[in-house]
């Protein structure tokens, strides 16, 4: 087999060696420029992040309705402290009672109902407890919409960077193919290698269409979750970079997860809804005030002739059958043990899914550095496969098959990347 001319193998190495990413630069000691980039791309990937973030908080409706339900609890903490509703009554005497000082024509009267004291305000601290129920699912709620926009920003990252590597390699295998076109008609190859080279474009172009409707597919729920009327352009980072160290985790910070301080709240409203119990348990006060019109007698003449009657009152309702407080005590205190015991259920969860999330994580960046190290040695093998194919010692397929090879080796190192920042956005939600 005859090799190729020297200017064109110098071109098809360049093209190859233009697909590397940044991190292949960094190899090779593009230091200053991997720096820049990687700080100006880190700035602009969490403003814009941050801004996604936002918008999906700001248009989320279920958020919006949390919002409303915690606003009409914080009301609600209001209402209990009033009174219940002062009660009048009037009466007309059609049967007149004739009194010493006349006839009782008619009676007006007013009561009010006062708790045992200290209950308006043991009903206010229960109710400020159920709002905190309300805040708490907001603050979950929040951490959910977060997670979910960087779900899909990641994803999104991991679809458009595939594209572009598959694109630049459909860019450099097209490259092989005038190279190869110009050999064949001066017959210094065979037409088996273009052939070679058309299944080869026919795999990438099929590969890429089928990325695009993924691609598709993935910003459309993005808009969608951030609620967004239209379907409108979605900016995500050219490159994302690994850290060179593992964050340090704590694990105990998932103790104060907003999914587990829920139960402690919980907690606190049946300790609140106790007191309540108990002062409803206490007798009741009523105060109130009666007003009789009597009406002269027209027959005698004294002092007090047709003096109405104003008569103050006190009433006392007394718990007698105290078995209905007592039965919600007990309530109160088997719900309780039940918010013990999911919160442990929970906190198990919750500790699963986090150390899953650290263990992928690594993963990732194990995988990450694989690619890394068999990407290097590919380009060495690309290298020898290029020599032998100039000197007649390989064939053109060993050249194909090695930038199969580094192809697969670029996605991977994207997957991993992905995988690492999404599962990176899951430990922050769970801390």
């Amino acid at each position: 087999m005859i090799g190729i001319e020297k200017s064109n193998t110098k071109r098809t190495m360049k093209l190859q060696n233009d697909t590397g990413i940044q991190w292949f630069s960094f190899m090779y000691g593009k230091k200053v420029f991997f720096i820049a980039s990687f700080l100006f791309s880190t700035l602009v990937h969490s403003q814009t992040l941050a801004d996604y973030i936002n918008e999906a908080e700001q248009n989320n409706p279920e958020l919006k309705a949390k919002k409303y339900e915690y606003e009409a609890s914080l009301e609600k903490a209001e209402e209990v402290r009033s009174y219940e509703n002062t009660s009048f009554g009037a009466g007309y005497f059609i049967s007149e009672a004739e009194t010493r000082t006349g006839a009782q024509k008619a009676m007006f009267s007013a009561n009010q109902a006062i708790p045992w004291f200290g209950t308006l305000k043991a009903r206010k601290n229960k109710e400020i407890s159920t709002s905190e129920i309300y805040k708490n699912e907001l603050d979950v709620l929040s951490r959910k919409i977060a997670l979910g926009v960087k779900q899909k920003y990641y994803e999104l990252y991991g679809y458009r960077a595939k594209e572009k590597i598959l694109k630049e390699q459909k860019q450099l295998i097209e490259n092989y193919k005038e190279i190869l076109l110009s050999e064949v008609s001066n017959n210094k190859t065979s037409a088996v290698d273009v052939l070679k080279i058309e299944i080869a474009l026919n795999e990438l172009d099929n590969t890429i269409e089928i990325l695009k409707g993924t691609m598709l597919n993935t910003e459309t729920g993005f808009n969608t979750i951030l609620d967004r009327d239209g379907f409108e352009d979605l900016i995500v980072p050219d490159n994302l970079i690994i850290p060179d160290e593992e964050p340090t985790m704590v694990i105990d910070d998932i103790l104060y997860h907003p999914e587990l301080l829920k139960y402690d709240t919980l907690d606190e409203m049946m300790n609140a809804q106790k007191k309540v119990n108990t002062k409803e348990r206490m007798p009741g006060l009523s105060i109130g005030l009666d007003y009789v019109i009597v009406e002269e007698r027209p027959d005698l003449t004294f002092d007090d002739n047709g003096k109405d009657i104003i008569m103050p009152k006190v009433s006392v309702s007394i718990p007698l059958f105290s078995r209905k407080y007592t039965s919600r005590d007990k309530q109160f205190e088997l719900q309780q043990e039940s918010y013990v015991l999911q919160r442990e259920s929970a906190q198990n969860e919750l500790g699963e899914t986090l150390e899953k999330a650290i263990n992928n994580r690594i993963t990732a960046r194990i995988n990450f550095d694989t690619q890394l190290k068999n990407k290097i040695q590919a380009k060495q093998a690309e290298e020898i496969a290029l020599s032998g194919y100039q000197t007649g010692q390989a064939a053109f397929g060993d050249l194909l098959e090695i930038q199969k090879m580094l192809l697969d080796f670029e996605i991977k190192q994207v997957e991993a990347i992905q995988e690492y920042f999404i599962q990176t956005a899951i430990i922050n939600y769970l801390n």
